[in-house]
């Protein structure tokens, strides 16, 4: 509205909870009392200053005000969902209905947002004056301490977190919740199950999300990125030349395959090189959705995990820098981890053969991507050597044949590169030269002098592509309710996220880089959401069976009426007020349809919140 409404807004809301405090009180709720003093001397503190002569001691004041404020409103709230039986409902439902009115106001918010950060699509307003890019630079800058400590936090899980497990005396019972979910995990999240109609609905549309986040630059006319020149003189190249030049680049393979696919697409160079992203996102988003559903067991997760996926770091950077080749490389890894899984728990011969044949095909896409899935089921093979997980020593052997096979195809590319030489045996020597900056600058100081550097710790999680506290903070709960799980899916993923941490402890900062790109956060924070969504499932103790079919009714209607809003916010003239109109349709819905225990619409709205605050901070990366 204005900043002066805005202030006033802001302490009218602590006097009305103060107020309301006041009324509520009781004697053995002495803490309502209290918090309404402190709302109502923290909201007196905020107006005071405005008759005080010296500035700065009123503008000192209305600080301390706004801090007391806040902090007794944020404490009587909680308090409130604790014992909330002072309004003659359960904390479940105070919860419920918390979080409902919260996702009211962010989500049109997040609507908002996304549509201002298309330039060609300006509302015919004057004021107010939405910046969406300004709002993520500020909040980014806002966040960048819990985001370093919480990405310092996730990449050293895997050392600090079985020690402390040791040393916590309940770990049987964290230990029991945390397995409990593996079975309640689907439980948790079977919301997301009934209410999307399966999994082709929301992998659908965040199929669609993910090629609206790789065509943004190109629907604004950008050029493509810096490493698109070089593939567009390769593709030259061949059509110039002939198939055999590609013998002379670093990466045969995979130049042969987007030969093949101008081919049969008949594309020009440069249409083609536009539409290689679209593809890549779309198939990303599928790969992670079945590979989660791998690795992880249930179609929720992977549901969750394709959502986080359709605005992930590996398309804005894929789309921002034109590394299509790491981009493919990592669906090519996700294929050969699974064949290698399959044919180390089967012992199946056709499926070791086919796996050596995707490591051959890694590695003519793209070396490092090969290093790092040798790097991955090597770390898999000492695992479970270590944790004694075969069932024979000839399951042992077969296993170590897989991972000797994988490497070996190495034997034959060497070969062929110095019998043909030119560019294959300059990748061969790039190859050599990149192992050897990391084996000789390999050393945990490069991670403690990378904390060291405040220009690159805010290069990194100040903005852009990695500033994403939320992920990490979901991923730590993914990596935990991982350690839980016994079976060999969670010891591949577990090994692939501890390979690309380590690189990242060791490698010098300036390759960081290509081990950050891996990680596999997309599938680690689903877990994470997933595992939560089921502890408070099981918290609940109820019957997801108990799910009407009519739920799904309220929560469309709300989420229509939440976009709708948003739309109206970012296209119309009508003031930015229109914006409460969603808590009220809230109520509306609350009054209509009450519900004591179904969660439903929350997970419904959350899996929304997450979607769009994912979107909007790639395309906040992209503007």
């Amino acid at each position: 509205m204005s900043i002066y409404w805005d202030w006033v807004v802001w302490v009218l809301s602590a006097n009305m909870f103060a107020w309301t405090c006041l009324v509520s009180a009781r004697r053995e709720a002495r803490w309502m009392l209290y918090s309404a003093v402190l709302a109502l001397a923290g909201s007196v503190l905020q107006v005071l200053p405005t008759g005080l002569p010296v500035h700065e001691l009123g503008l000192s004041l209305s600080r301390f005000g706004g801090i007391l404020m806040s902090c007794a409103v944020l404490t009587g709230t909680m308090m409130y969902l604790r014992q909330s039986r002072a309004f003659s409902i359960s904390s479940t439902r105070a919860a419920r209905l918390l979080l409902m009115f919260f996702f009211a106001l962010l989500i049109p918010l997040q609507v908002w947002s996304v549509s201002t950060t298309f330039s060609f699509l300006k509302a015919s307003r004057d004021y107010p004056q939405f910046n969406a890019i300004l709002g993520f630079e500020k909040l980014l800058q806002l966040l960048l301490p819990a985001t370093t400590i919480l990405f310092v936090l996730l990449v050293t899980q895997w050392l600090w977190f079985p020690v402390v497990s040791k040393m916590i005396a309940e770990m049987g019972r964290l230990t029991q919740v945390l397995g409990d979910i593996h079975s309640d995990g689907d439980r948790g999240t079977c919301q997301i199950k009934r209410l999307t109609a399966g999994w082709i609905v929301p992998v659908g549309f965040s199929a669609i999300a993910s090629m609206l986040v790789s065509s943004y630059q190109w629907s604004l006319e950008y050029p493509l990125g810096q490493d698109a020149r070089y593939y567009s003189s390769i593709l030259h190249l061949i059509n110039v030349s002939g198939v055999q030049s590609v013998l002379s680049t670093e990466r045969p393979f995979f130049f042969l395959t987007l030969y093949a696919v101008q081919k049969i697409s008949g594309l020009e160079t440069s249409l083609l090189l536009r539409v290689v992203p679209l593809v890549l996102a779309t198939i990303l988003v599928a790969g992670t959705y079945f590979f989660t559903r791998f690795v992880g067991g249930t179609e929720n997760v992977a549901v969750l995990a394709a959502i986080l996926a359709a605005a992930s770091p590996h398309i804005t950077i894929g789309v921002e820098y034109f590394i299509v080749a790491n981009w493919f490389g990592i669906l090519v890894m996700m294929l050969f981890l699974y064949t290698f899984l399959r044919s180390v728990a089967q012992r199946s011969t056709l499926r070791m053969f086919l796996t050596f044949a995707l490591s051959g095909y890694a590695l003519g896409v793209h070396y490092f991507t090969w290093l790092f899935m040798i790097l991955v089921i090597t770390i898999y093979f000492l695992m479970s050597v270590v944790e004694k997980r075969f069932a024979s020593k000839g399951d042992m052997a077969f296993c170590a044949v897989v991972v000797l096979g994988c490497v070996a195809v190495v034997v034959p590319a060497v070969l062929v590169a110095y019998g043909v030489g030119g560019g294959l045996l300059a990748s061969l020597g790039l190859v050599e030269h990149m192992l050897g900056n990391f084996l000789t600058q390999a050393t945990p100081m490069n991670f403690v002098a990378f904390l060291q550097d405040q220009e690159r710790i805010y290069n990194y999680f100040g903005r852009e592509h990695y500033a994403i506290p939320l992920l990490y903070a979901l991923a730590i709960v993914g990596f935990a309710k991982l350690r839980c799980l016994r079976n060999d899916q969670g010891r591949l993923l577990k090994s692939w996220f501890i390979s690309s941490c380590l690189g990242i402890l060791v490698v010098h900062y300036n390759e960081w880089w290509r081990f950050l790109y891996v990680v596999p956060l997309e599938v680690l924070a689903a877990l994470g959401l997933a595992t939560l969504l089921g502890y408070v499932r099981a918290r609940q103790r109820s019957d997801p069976s108990m799910i009407a079919r009519d739920g799904f009714v309220p929560v469309a209607l709300l989420m229509l009426i939440f976009f709708v809003l948003g739309l109206l916010l970012a296209f119309s003239s009508l003031p930015s007020f229109l914006l409460f109109l969603s808590p009220v349709a809230v109520v509306f819905v609350e009054l209509r349809c009450p519900r004591e225990k179904d969660w439903s619409e929350i997970t419904f709205v959350l899996a929304a919140f997450l979607a769009l605050e994912q979107l909007s901070r790639a395309l906040y990366v992209l503007a």
